[in-house]
């Protein structure tokens, strides 16, 4: 762990908060803090506030908090690990142990794939921009009505016909044909060369969330191949590689992920071009998937981002078709699905261009939720009183669908329970059968499948990010306040109280950690505790106890003109109150165990006298002496 915790070290005293935040919104000083709008609400005065002494940030809207590892796993909804090699690599601090075993500068170096790759995009960029061979190309997204400024923005470039153009260009570079290879730009041929991927297609390269290039889509352009048959398949992408992988990247999620975070909506759609036509248009929430059906773990990336998705399907008839595919996926995961169906068979580009971002918006808005979608599909042609056999395969697989929704949901949620009942109410009416039977089958259908694993860790999760502060027990709070506001009491509160005093959660996590890094002899102080964390849940409890004793240390030497808080004798009355409420506990079980008779007369006696004692010492009474 120490080389973990050292590397951590250093990329923090690397990493300037301010300069960090400062790259992302306009900051201005106030006081000793810095403060602007924060990113992630509707903010109109600043509610976010930098303290760069402490290197640490907070918005007190949001009620959120944390480090420079907190604000970047928040801004990009990273896990730990990724903003940590985020953060090296803006500070030039090599990740040596992860890439201890993987030589500097081969294909399988991820940094070095980087760099390829984001060689190859300029590459192809500045060939659409300058070359003659592109003029039909940069016609042809002319005529789509892509602008010059999204051709520049999301660096759309082309592959010229040359079956090894790229790798020619790449003879006076650092990047070998296996690097290219390795980036899938290039094949190899069965003569030990290499020839290229993309040739005559336009590309749109996929980013991740720090902007960087992981890979490509290719389509081709009508009429580029001249007297050469053009390729069979119309759109190419990226094949999986050390970089890139399509069920964990969403095209254009590079560039409205943090207008996305505001809204928590996400608009989905199927073309690269559409992505683009409703970015141009103002419309800054919507993505579209890499080559592959949408599945779980698209999920689990639009969660990070999302609370509600709009599907938006083309109006032919495999766009419908799709929509069964889709929507079990959502419904099981728990995730607001909408369905719209783009009317006289028009693709969201077309839609967009043709009727404008405001008509395109009202239909989404408008958009039916997918359990209302399928039941429309599923009925449509259906005669329900009379076609028994095919209204029950209709009922069953709708129900088949709201039986995955987890029943711990729909007993968290008074809203999704209501909305459960609605829907059994509405089935009963349109298959004519009484609420008790579809509720009843419902219910079988739930039971015979098996719980998720997903199920569990989201519930797991959702319980780990309670940071309701005032929940929290109010003497467990003080002690942590009192040992990050003066951590030379650390060794007193460590050695008179044990974690088992503290009830279970985050606080008792905070207190154990103190007690290792004591007997490990590190010192428990706010810096170390913020570098060994990796949760930004218990980043943001450490900072809000800081902030707090800070403030009520302010706050009495305010009211107390002239004294000084005394937080050694504070946390003598802290300690008091933890073994008071130990000797409540105790009495409380030994009582139990008299009413419950499971002691022999002398036990009994024995339990009364240490009762008697402890009320005695309580009360300050002093026992009787003999004599």
């Amino acid at each position: 762990m120490l080389p973990d915790f050292d590397l951590k070290d250093r990329v923090k005293q690397a990493t300037n908060i301010v300069d960090l935040i400062g790259s992302d919104m306009q900051l201005r000083r106030q006081g000793g803090n810095y403060v602007g709008l924060c990113p992630w609400h509707d903010d109109t005065k600043p509610s976010f506030q930098i303290n760069e002494g402490r290197q640490s940030w907070a918005c007190w809207v949001c009620a959120d908090r944390g480090d420079v590892f907190s604000y970047v796993m928040k801004r990009d909804s990273l896990q730990f690990r990724e903003a940590l090699e985020y953060l090296a690599d803006r500070a030039g601090i090599a990740m040596t142990k992860i890439q201890q075993n993987i030589p500097k500068g081969s294909a399988r170096d991820k940094n070095t794939l980087f760099k390829a790759i984001d060689w190859v995009q300029q590459q192809y960029h500045k060939n659409l921009l300058q070359s003659t061979d592109a003029a039909a190309v940069r016609d042809y997204l002319s005529d789509r009505g892509i602008t010059d400024q999204s051709i520049e923005e999301f660096k759309i470039g082309f592959a010229p016909l040359a079956w090894s153009w790229l790798v020619d260009r790449a003879r006076s570079t650092e990047f070998s044909g296996e690097i290219l290879e390795a980036c899938n730009v290039v094949m190899a041929n069965s003569r030990g060369g290499y020839y290229e991927r993309f040739r005559g297609r336009v590309l749109f390269p996929i980013f991740n969330l720090q902007q960087k290039t992981i890979g490509f889509g290719g389509r081709v352009v009508p009429g580029i191949y001249g007297k050469e048959e053009e390729p069979k398949g119309k759109y190419v992408n990226t094949s999986e590689t050390l970089l890139f992988t399509k069920s964990d990247n969403l095209y254009g999620l590079s560039h409205v992920y943090r207008d996305v975070q505001k809204t928590r909506k996400l608009t989905i759609v199927e073309g690269y071009t559409d992505v683009i036509a409703a970015y141009q248009a103002g419309l800054r929430n919507t993505v579209a998937v890499l080559g592959t059906a949408l599945n779980e773990r698209h999920i689990k990336l639009i969660k990070r981002f999302a609370d509600s998705v709009t599907l938006v399907l083309d109006g032919d008839e495999a766009g419908q078709k799709r929509t069964n595919q889709i929507l079990d996926i959502f419904v099981a995961q728990d995730m607001d699905l909408r369905i719209l169906s783009l009317p006289e068979g028009l693709d969201p580009f077309d839609f967009v261009s043709n009727r404008g971002a405001d008509a395109f918006q009202a239909l989404v808005d408008e958009a039916p939720d997918a359990l209302a979608h399928k039941i429309g599909i599923e009925t449509s042609g259906i005669d329900l009183v009379n076609d028994t056999h095919a209204a029950n395969q209709a009922l069953e697989s709708i129900l088949k669908t709201i039986a995955q929704v987890p029943t711990s949901v729909i007993a968290k949620s008074a809203a999704k329970s209501l909305r459960q009942d609605q829907l059994v109410a509405r089935l009963a009416r349109q298959f004519q059968t009484t609420r008790d039977q579809v509720k009843g089958r419902l219910k079988e259908l739930r039971n015979s499948t098996r719980p998720g694993r997903w199920n569990q860790a989201q519930e797991n999760e959702e319980q780990n990010n309670d940071s309701d502060f005032s929940k929290f027990n109010l003497k467990e709070v003080e002690v942590l306040e009192l040992i990050f506001n003066s951590p030379e009491l650390a060794d007193v509160a460590i050695e008179r109280i044990s974690p088992e005093m503290f009830g279970p959660g985050p606080l008792r996590e905070i207190f154990e950690l103190l007690g290792e890094f004591f007997h490990d002899g590190r010192d428990a102080n706010y810096e170390n505790v913020m570098l060994h964390l990796d949760d930004p849940n218990l980043k943001n409890v450490v900072e809000y106890l800081l902030e707090e004793a800070t403030q009520k240390q302010e706050a009495f030497e305010e009211a107390n003109k002239g004294v000084k808080f005394n937080a050694a004798l504070q946390l003598e009355t802290v300690i008091q109150a933890f073994h008071r409420h130990q000797e409540k506990i105790s009495e409380a079980a030994q009582i139990s165990q008299l009413h419950e008779q499971k002691l022999d007369k002398s036990e009994a006696v024995d339990v009364l006298e240490e009762l008697l004692r402890q009320r005695r010492q309580q009360q300050g009474i002093t026992a009787p002496t003999d004599g």
